[in-house]
């Protein structure tokens, strides 16, 4: 068979049949009862103590890889997905959970000493502050460690994000959408970006589908706000063990890029996507000729740049603004990819799963009413052999401190960040 004609998708009938979750334990509370109750009650204390060990990763994960010993680090990929609400739509959208404080003006709702109409319970929506929680959502997760590959969108600030997650030593890529929304505002132009962790991952290629193209609404070259990245795996120090380190033994092993020979590294290609969003029969059409133009260009581009294409693992992050049913998710599910929060939730069981990635109230001009789904995901290659071993939990309504959704104290965006841990096989 041509390479070049090779589909990397697969048979995503065959995928559906084949998935095998990499289970490594369950949420507290959760834990297999038929292994609970053959297990004798000196193992079963032994098994509480360590789950109470644990508690913190469990507080952030649902699967544990404690359970069943260390995952090889070279073959496990943390990744994050984050719709972080573009600067110019915060200040120029309407939330009824936030208010965008003018940069004098004080969070406690006063400006030059004098009371201002907002008020002391809103959230302050100014990127000066908002800023810098989204940069401790990203460097400073509730796991054990910070993400390996991140992917943005709806970023107007790129510069800034940029800055700061290099300090966490993460590198990152960038597309700007030439038909944003924020244009309208005379904004900068939002987009899509993808950081990665030097010490972890080698960027060995990128590529923008869809581009150029005369117009957004182009049916032939309409990818959304899309971008792929190419990345080698690293192996993790011997004199780490794949442990955690010092910031200063982390920074000089970033300075030690170890050579690479290109032969026996697991490839990976990244795609984050920010489809469509009218909520409408020509959206859902549109999200849909978006989503086939991806995966042309995703087969392109790994068939024909990728070392082993026959081993490239395949993660696609982003919000697509469709439910799950929604015919692009059913599109991509028939090529094989599978949603790691899907995965989890059907093997813990639908009372243990989140129901919303983005929980919102608009009052404003643009739209108004509440929206409360799941369009965000982490997606898979489960037909390559990938396995999903962990997610990071998501917050219930009822741990969102405001009655009328995001953004709002602790959740600096509209939407929920996203995060899977997934075995490349």
């Amino acid at each position: 068979m041509n390479p070049a004609s090779r589909d990397v998708d697969g048979d995503g009938d065959k995928a559906e049949d084949d998935v095998n979750l990499h289970q490594r334990g369950r949420s507290s509370g959760d834990a297999a009862d038929d292994e609970t109750n053959a297990s004798p009650s000196g193992e079963q204390q032994k098994r509480q103590q360590q789950q109470q060990q644990e508690q913190p990763e469990e507080d952030a994960f649902v699967f544990r890889e404690s359970r069943d010993g260390a995952l090889d680090a070279s073959k496990t990929l943390h990744v994050m997905t984050f719709n972080v609400l573009a600067d110019a739509l915060a200040a120029n959208d309407s939330f009824a959970s936030a208010v965008y404080y003018d940069d004098d003006e004080g969070e406690d709702g006063t400006q030059n000493g004098n009371m201002t109409t907002t008020t002391s319970t809103s959230y302050d929506l100014n990127f000066l502050r908002r800023g810098r929680e989204i940069i401790r959502v990203i460097a400073t997760s509730e796991s054990s460690t910070s993400p390996d590959v991140v992917c943005l969108q709806e970023v107007d600030r790129f510069d800034f994000f940029e800055d700061e997650l290099r300090k966490h030593g993460y590198r990152g890529i960038f597309k700007e959408d030439p038909w944003s929304p924020c244009r309208k505002f005379g904004a900068p132009n939002d987009g899509v970006a993808i950081f990665y962790k030097t010490s972890k991952l080698e960027l060995v290629g990128s590529h923008v589908p869809g581009v150029p193209r005369s117009r957004k609404d182009d049916p032939t070259t309409n990818a959304g706000k899309t971008l792929m990245a190419r990345f080698r795996m690293k192996r993790p120090s011997p004199a780490t063990g794949g442990g955690l380190l010092s910031k200063a033994s982390a920074a000089l092993l970033t300075r030690q890029q170890p050579v690479f020979t290109g032969v026996d590294l697991q490839e990976v290609v990244v795609v984050t996507t920010h489809l469509e969003g009218a909520k409408t029969v020509d959206g859902i059409i549109t999200r849909l000729e978006q989503t086939k133009e991806i995966c042309r260009a995703l087969n392109d581009f790994a068939t024909n740049l990728c070392t082993d294409v026959n081993n490239v693992q395949i993660i696609i992050a982003g919000d697509l603004n469709a439910t799950p049913n929604e015919a692009c998710v059913v599109h991509l599910r028939g090529r094989g990819m599978r949603s790691a929060y899907a995965d989890v939730g059907a093997a813990v069981g639908a009372e243990k799963s989140n129901t919303f990635t983005t929980w919102k109230t608009r009052t404003g001009l643009f739209k108004t009413g509440e929206v409360k789904h799941t369009i965000d995901y982490i997606l898979y290659s489960a037909h390559r052999g990938s396995k999903v071993v962990s997610v990071a939990k998501l917050p219930s309504e009822d741990d969102i401190p405001s009655a009328v959704g995001l953004p709002t104290f602790g959740f600096p965006s509209d939407h929920l960040p996203l995060q899977a841990r997934v075995l490349l096989l």
